[in-house]
């Protein structure tokens, strides 16, 4: 089922808790009730029985009082923990798939999730359910006498516009609060991530103070925030004491003319004070509800968006047929495209690897062949079908991807392998360090397959998390599998052993993409595409790629003792040889 809001499906839970609030709210009026009895009944009379009679009365109704409001709370933390099982799946599903909402929002979704269901079920919630009551103890005044009503019913519309005033006045500051809490929050965890980078080149002060000054532009708009919120949570306070004072004082007088009797004076002021009290509350929480408000709707917003997503239909499964028709990435904030009319095509069984200096946008056309990157123009086809017309779960267990930076679950070597996927099968584990050529290599670890790789794998070599990430990029049937610089931290053992891995793939019917600066890796591979700019400037066969590549280097150094790689980039003061990268055409060798 999609989830189209954040309360949706808790209507049921929600009314229980109204009409908790209801019998709680009428057992409120055991008190005053009591004391109009105590007045007009036992004091007139002097009956011991009656008041014993009148007492235990009184003490039922006080422990259901006890009972329909321990139930309301726990109802309320039922309600917040609902929403959290609910949402929490389909928040988590949306930023590990929505790349630009995950570079946006970092985790702050989660946090918001937090916040609702802390709001939920913490004590203003309730005061917010008991809060329209307040007109109906105004009105049980009203009963007593009208000048006792006209007062009371004044000192709740003076709350409310201290409620209202507090909401416009602490709306923007709270606004900008959390917006520089969450950039402050994104800084600190990417300072943490590279902690060992910082403190090793002894740049922690400095990055300690950038981040203090992110925090204190934070803390200061919500200290504004806060203030005003606070002064008119204390004039709120001065306004309900005054209206009891008020209160007593014109119902004392009424007392005296005779138009009210003293137990009614004091059952008012009980009421006024009860009427009163969850205004009072929801204006010294006002801030807590502008918070929860901008998390509700940065969630509603993920939701929305989810919502209009409709699954594809699932497709059979794929041959493995790549091809790539005028892909085009550009970005807002960038000037020059980051990809530009990609095209070409491959076979199942061929391999490509993909060449250029940096910057070419090597890792963005790879990141968009496995459906990480959303291309601006252009489509990315399995069999004919785009990846956007997968459906992403059935198309994802057909890839397979390495990036450029590998980073471990914590668990244990197994565990990553299978995606910390209880269903893999250990043969299945197994098979896919076999492929990968790293099968010896996790035996000879302290506890083989069983070995703990420690957090985002800092147990563990650079080389051997390099060689692990690829088993896990060939587990199961992969058709298309793209690998971004696979052997940058392999010595020549392991690429020889990525050699062979990527020949028994392509031999299986699978495609093999691979993003690499280094000559003998790219020399197994039966297509090279040059890039520069984020664009194709030459594809094709790797002999003829190759071969049109070096020649005119080799013909511009004729009479040098030194020789320039064919795909470096040029000396200062040296121009590039355009005879390189002619475009050919990116189809000709189909």
């Amino acid at each position: 089922m999609t989830v189209r809001s954040v309360f949706q499906g808790q209507r049921g839970l929600i009314v229980s808790i109204f009409a908790s609030s209801l019998f709680v709210n009428v057992l409120i009026l055991t008190a005053p009730l009591y004391m109009i009895q105590l007045f007009s009944r036992v004091m007139t009379s002097g009956s011991g029985a009656t008041l014993i009679t009148l007492t235990i009365g009184a003490a039922l109704c006080l422990l259901f009082y006890f009972a329909f409001d321990a139930l309301r709370q726990r109802l309320a933390v039922r309600l917040g923990t609902r929403i959290d099982v609910g949402l929490g799946p389909v928040v988590m599903e949306a930023l590990i798939e929505d790349t630009t909402l995950r570079a946006q929002a970092g985790i702050q979704p989660l946090r918001d999730l937090q916040e609702v269901r802390a709001f939920v079920a913490g004590p203003f919630f309730v005061a917010l359910m008991d809060a329209p009551w307040s007109l109906v103890f105004v009105g049980v005044i009203f009963l007593f006498h009208p000048a006792l009503g006209v007062l009371a019913l004044a000192g709740l519309v003076i709350l409310l516009a201290l409620g209202v005033l507090g909401e416009m006045s602490g709306r923007n500051p709270n606004r900008e609060a959390a917006a520089l809490g969450q950039t402050t929050n994104r800084f600190a965890e990417e300072l943490l991530r590279q902690a060992d980078l910082v403190r090793a080149m002894g740049n922690t002060g400095a990055l300690r103070d950038r981040w203090q000054a992110m925090a204190s532009q934070s803390q200061t708009q919500g200290a504004l925030a806060a203030d005003r919120i606070g002064v008119l949570g204390s004039a709120a306070k001065l306004v309900r004491m005054g209206l009891q004072v008020a209160i007593m004082a014109l119902g004392t007088w009424l007392v005296v003319l005779g138009e009210l009797s003293p137990g009614l004076m004091m059952a008012a002021s009980i009421l006024l004070g009860r009427a009163a009290a969850p205004v009072e509350q929801s204006i010294s929480g006002w801030r807590s509800l502008l918070s929860v408000r901008l998390a509700k709707a940065r969630l509603q917003a993920i939701l929305d968006a989810r919502s209009t997503t409709r699954e594809p239909m699932a497709l059979p499964a794929p041959e493995g047929r790549l091809s790539v028709e005028e892909a085009s990435v550009v970005l807002p904030d960038r000037q020059n495209p980051m990809l530009l009319g990609i095209s070409f095509d491959l076979a199942p069984g061929a391999s490509l690897g993909i060449i250029g200096p940096s910057g070419a946008g090597k890792t963005t056309l790879a990141r968009a062949l496995v459906g990480l990157q959303p291309l601006s123009r252009g489509h990315v086809r399995i069999d004919d079908a785009a990846l956007t017309d997968w459906p992403a779960a059935q198309i994802g267990s057909y890839i397979g991807f390495l990036p450029q930076r590998v980073e471990l679950f914590q668990g244990t070597v197994a565990e990553n392998i299978a995606m910390l996927n209880p269903e893999v099968a250990p043969s299945a584990i197994v098979e896919a360090a076999r492929r990968a050529e790293v099968h010896e290599l996790i035996l000879d670890l302290p506890q083989g397959y069983n070995t703990p790789v420690g957090m985002g794998g800092e147990m563990l070599s650079a080389g051997q998390r390099q060689r692990i990430g690829l088993a896990r990029a060939f587990l199961g049937d992969r058709r298309l599998i793209v690998l971004d610089e696979p052997n940058a931290n392999l010595d020549p053992d392991g690429e020889e052993a990525l050699a062979r891995a990527v020949a028994n793939a392509t031999a299986r019917g699978a495609i093999v993409v691979i993003v690499s600066h280094r000559l003998p890796i790219l020399r197994r591979v039966s297509h090279v595409a040059v890039m520069e700019a984020g664009r194709l400037v030459r594809f094709g066969p790797t002999a003829e790629v190759m071969t049109a590549a070096v020649q005119p280097v080799a013909a511009q150094n004729v009479g040098q003792t030194s020789t320039i790689h064919p795909f470096a980039s040029p000396r200062p003061g040296q121009r590039p040889d355009p005879a390189p990268f002619r475009f050919h055409s990116s189809r000709g060798d189909k």
